[in-house]
């Protein structure tokens, strides 16, 4: 097994999460972009510029890819970028809002996808298409297509208090289904302090609903998230983003922009470490040192008093 590589604080850094695409075809109210700041450029790597990225950080233990945006779907060529990455990929998953899993389902069963992550921010058509400006329809029959074709999904919940009140509800759908959950909290990233505060819910409920009726409950490495087994078999899985160092001390995630940026953190735009240029010049030394820095300027957002 190759040796990963680890931080300053430790951290051993095996995951890399890619937005392969600023575009979406959604315009969720809460939308934080993976807090990518847009220039105005929309360069976007090609899927064989994928394969590469992944054929050089195999060898400094990196085998772990989410391919997130805007929305992947949206791509075109998204189908050839998991085929580009799945010979170098131990765990290869995918962040979706849902709206074209239809279409693409099979193809990305067929192309080695691992698992996936559909957003489901409401169960009411007047409730979803206020928070996400889209149609609740096609993501529900993008699911059941994509479970037909045998595809792991888990759903992504953000708490708001838009939606707080279908709490049980999307779990319960999830139940029927036999679906994971994450249930996300809002963080303040890509919009107004007015907006934030009218959104904002706070966790404890969930918390609270969640201890009342599990059968289990254990805390999952990655992040240290909360992950509470239900009476019906799914788990439940809490993710506390904001303000939480039990979450980034266990982080070992390091990010990448459209454009070929390592990213160390979401809420870090000061430590984007440029690779677009050794990406494109297929100069794997030039990639490598770019990864290495980009590893090295890693620290936890959010840190423990006195760290």
């Amino acid at each position: 097994m190759t040796p990963v590589v680890r931080d300053r604080f430790g951290r051993p850094v095996d995951s890399l999460r890619i937005s392969v695409t600023l575009r979406c075809n959604h315009s969720c109210v809460f939308c934080h972009m993976e807090g990518i700041i847009k220039d105005g450029k929309l360069r976007e790597l090609s899927p064989e510029d994928f394969g590469f990225i992944a054929e050089v950080l195999r060898r400094y233990g990196v085998r772990n890819y989410k391919l997130t945006g805007g929305e992947p779907l949206v791509r075109g060529d998204i189908v050839e970028i998991v085929s580009q990455l799945r010979p170098y990929a131990y765990d290869l998953s995918m962040v979706t809002n849902g709206s074209l899993l239809k279409h693409f389902a099979k193809p990305l069963a067929e192309a080695g996808l691992d698992r996936m992550n559909v957003s489901l921010h409401s169960l009411r058509e007047d409730v979803f298409r206020r928070i996400t400006g889209g149609k609740l329809k096609p993501v529900l029959e993008g699911i059941e297509e994509a479970l037909q074709y045998g595809h792991i999904i888990k759903l992504d919940y953000v708490y708001l208090s838009w939606n707080k009140g279908e709490l049980k509800d999307v779990v319960n759908y999830a139940a029927s289904k036999g679906l994971d959950l994450n249930v996300i909290e809002l963080i303040p990233i890509g919009m107004s302090e007015d907006l934030y505060s009218a959104l904002e819910a706070g966790m404890n409920p969930v918390l609270r609903f969640l201890e009342s009726v599990a059968v289990s409950k254990k805390v999952n490495p990655f992040q240290n998230r909360p992950t509470y087994t239900l009476p019906e078999g799914i788990r439940v899985t809490v993710i506390l983003g904001y303000g939480n160092p039990y979450l980034c001390a266990a982080c070992t995630r390091l990010r990448m922009t459209p454009d070929g940026k390592f990213k160390t953190c979401i809420f870090d735009n000061d430590n984007l470490v440029d690779a677009w240029d050794a990406i494109k010049g297929r100069d794997g030394e030039g990639l490598t040192s770019k990864f290495l820095e980009a590893v090295n300027r890693r620290e936890p957002h959010f840190k423990f008093e006195g760290e």
